[in-house]
């Protein structure tokens, strides 16, 4: 099966995002078709004293406060493991030396063509924080029962989170970051 030919309509640079809006050559005739192209991000699965650091914030997308693992946009020259230890250390103020390159995942590939790198490992100290101007964080450390009922009860919802659990179980590292 070939994939429809896709012919770019116009072109949008709003803020960090751009939007393609274009026509899919479909055998019932024109049909829109319309991407978000992002840069990459990365995000940390990164455990302090046996509890996984988590950060919330508020997202306007959704309008609500939400725990996410720490993460952020991937800045020109960097690479996906430095972003990842920056992400860290501004955002809830830790560090971590080693870590482990979980892969990647495309978070939603019906709009966008986002990737999102995620790592893991066990934090090591403690730095200055360095939000970024208009963002507004916590730190909050989760024990891996919370985790779970939170994955259990629906109200874990950031995808990354579910990535690296399920990576870091069958590779047999969780029971070593929980420990």
């Amino acid at each position: 099966m070939e994939p429809f030919a896709f012919r770019t309509v116009s072109s949008h640079e709003l803020g960090r995002y751009v939007i393609e809006l274009g026509e899919l050559s479909t055998p019932d005739g024109p049909s829109p078709y319309s991407i978000v192209h992002m840069r990459g991000f990365s995000c940390c699965f990164v455990t302090v004293e046996g509890k996984l650091a988590m950060v919330r914030q508020y997202r306007y997308s959704v309008g609500s406060w939400q725990l996410e693992l720490p993460a952020g946009g991937i800045e020109r020259g960097e690479t996906p493991r430095e972003t990842a230890a920056r992400e860290l250390a501004e955002e809830v103020g830790l560090v971590a030396d080693d870590l482990i390159d979980l892969g990647m995942v495309y978070p939603s590939v019906g709009s966008t063509d986002e990737r999102c790198h995620i790592f893991a490992g066990k934090s090591t100290g403690t730095c200055p924080r360095g939000l970024d101007r208009g963002e507004q964080t916590e730190l909050v450390l989760l024990s891996r029962d919370e985790v779970e009922k939170m994955m259990d009860d629906g109200s874990a919802v950031y995808p990354a989170l579910y990535v690296a659990w399920i990576k870091l179980q069958r590779s047999g590292l969780l029971d070593e970051l929980f420990g």
